[in-house]
Formats: C-alpha cells, structure tokens, sequence
C-alpha cells in the first residue's frame, strides 16, 4: 500500500467516525444523562393511555397491582370504570405558546377525575432538559421527567410514600399521540 493510498483510506475512516461521533450525540444541557425533550416532541393532542406506580398497591383480596387503571376497576359500583372511561377519553392539547387546553370528554361525570388529569385547562407547561412543568391555574407546579418512543409520552413523578416504608414513590403517566 503506498501513502498516497493510505493516507485516503485513513482519511475515510475519519470522516466515517466522527460523522458517527456527531450524529450519535444528543444534547442533555440538565447533565443528567438523558437526552433533552424538544419541546415541538410535546406540542399537540394527547390522550391519557395509563398510570402506573413504582409500587404495587394491595386491592384488598391479596392482589396486588401498580396500574391505577386496575386499582379504579376496583372501586365498587362502577365509579373506577367510570374515571377511567373519562380519563382516556379527554383530549390534552399542549399549544406551541406554552398553554394548556383541553376538550372534555361526555363520559366525565365524576369531580374526582380532576385530581388525576396531570394538565387541566389554564394550565401551562415547559421544557426544561427532559423535564416538563405543569402549573397549574392556581399557580401550583408540578415538575415530570418525560421520555418519548414513537406516539407514546411517558411522565413520571415522585408521589407521597404508599406502601408505607417511609419512602415516596414513582407516578408514570402514559401519553398517546391523539
């Protein structure tokens, strides 16, 4: 192989690797080691597809679960079917201004369904890292890490301690693309 050769092919495999290093990169300005959300990711209608919690939660017949959706089933005379029907059915629209709307659902019929809607109408949200900040019409705040895969959303939020071992717990509320 003469240089001239050499010096070619080196200068392939360099262009080849860091056009691998550059592309392979993804911003993390939170230092935390996940990539950044861009905030168009979030822009648009979702619907809520499931809740989940870090820790299984006893139906009271020795069954235990971590889907919120099982434990609302649970609940006697329909009204868990009923918050669930509501839930999965409201559309949550995340405006390109940082506004929340949303298009309630003919299936709410329970006042309760607002304690588990992680983005009510007056709301506002932003992206910070991969974090995503609800505040509320109240002023309250709540912060989520957030992670994408396709038309899926995932949040997840540390949550009061229930199972008792003095340790909070992990909410994860799933997105679909509506």
């Amino acid at each position: 192989m003469n240089v001239v050769q050499f010096r070619f092919s080196w200068t392939l495999v360099m262009l080849m690797a860091l056009s691998v290093w550059f592309t392979g990169c993804k911003k993390d300005s939170d230092g935390d080691g996940d990539p950044d959300v861009k905030p168009s990711a979030i822009e648009g209608s979702w619907k809520i597809s499931g809740m989940k919690t870090s820790t299984p939660i006893d139906l009271g017949n020795g069954t235990k679960t971590s889907d919120l959706f099982v434990l609302f089933q649970a609940i006697p005379g329909g009204e868990g079917t009923k918050m669930i029907a509501c839930l999965t059915d409201i559309k949550i629209i995340f405006n390109g201004n940082g506004t929340v709307t949303g298009v309630d659902s003919p299936k709410c019929q329970s006042a309760d369904v607002d304690d588990y809607n992680p983005a009510g109408n007056n709301s506002k949200w932003k992206v910070e890292g991969n974090k995503v900040t609800i505040t509320d019409g109240d002023g309250t705040s709540t912060v989520y890490d957030a992670e994408f895969s396709g038309s899926t959303m995932k949040w997840s939020s540390p949550m009061d301690d229930i199972d008792g071992d003095g340790k909070d717990d992990t909410i994860t509320i799933e997105f679909k693309k509506a």
